[in-house]
């Protein structure tokens, strides 16, 4: 704070390293006196003045840093949350491709029992009526052997999309492996019915498809009695039993 003249004095905003000044200029001259009351109220004021602006600072300054920290911590929300979503979605991908045949698409052996065991034990409970059916290609070796693996293996997917388009959604078809399907079907009354839809179905794709093989599928079914104790792996065995009934009587 100095005095410049008479009736002029300046104060640095703030003290000691001044970025801007106030000056106070006064009409006519006073006294020493005058000019030490004038220089305490200035004083006085300046102190305030400093005060509410380091205030309204370190206040910007405060919300700046909670901005800033919200916005990472928001950030960081969002990437954990992004990765747990990956991770579900990979979780879920890597349990659909170990319950799924990589040849057919359909469900493998143990995705077959995983979704098959829960219906059928409510079916059970429920006393309604269901079906195994045991499926078998025909003549998958000789297609091996004259036309080689990789029209084996095109043989098994047509035969695969035959016995899956020959069930409905809710059904539950799998390839068990090699030549064999399986399939459990609810409230299925008359089995002969699939048998005569399979062979249709493969009718059809033999007279529309041009194929060096003529797909042709033996089946075996089994209703399940609600009231008996046997398992599903148990009518699953049956099926399979008549299944090579049937196809004896095909090649016979």
């Amino acid at each position: 704070m100095r005095r410049l003249g008479q009736r002029l004095l300046a104060l640095g905003v703030p003290a000691p390293a001044a970025m801007a000044a106030l000056v106070v200029g006064w009409e006519r001259d006073a006294d020493m006196p005058a000019w030490q009351e004038r220089r305490r109220v200035l004083s006085t004021i300046l102190e305030l003045g400093a005060a509410a602006l380091g205030s309204l600072q370190g206040r910007s300054s405060l919300e700046r840093l909670v901005y800033s920290q919200y916005a990472q911590m928001a950030d960081t929300a969002q990437a954990h949350a992004e990765e747990l979503a990956r991770r579900d979605v990979n979780e879920g991908e890597m349990r659909r491709l170990s319950l799924t045949d990589v040849l057919t698409g359909l469900n493998n052996r143990r995705g077959f029992f995983i979704h098959a065991e829960h219906i059928f034990r409510l079916a059970q409970r429920k006393h309604a009526r269901s079906a195994v059916i045991f499926a078998d290609v025909d003549g998958l070796k000789q297609v091996n052997d004259e036309l080689g693996h990789e029209a084996g293996d095109s043989l098994i997917c047509d035969a695969g999309s035959i016995f899956r388009e020959s069930f409905r959604d809710a059904d539950v078809v799998a390839r068990l492996g090699g030549d064999e399907f399986v399939a459990y079907t609810l409230d299925e009354g008359r089995p002969h019915i699939i048998l005569e839809r399979l062979n249709a179905n493969a009718h059809a794709f033999n007279l529309m498809q041009e194929r060096p093989y003529r797909v042709s599928i033996s089946a075996g079914i089994v209703q399940c009695d609600p009231g008996s104790e046997q398992t599903l792996l148990n009518y699953l065995m049956l099926a399979d039993q008549q299944m090579y009934v049937h196809k004896r009587k095909r090649l016979h």
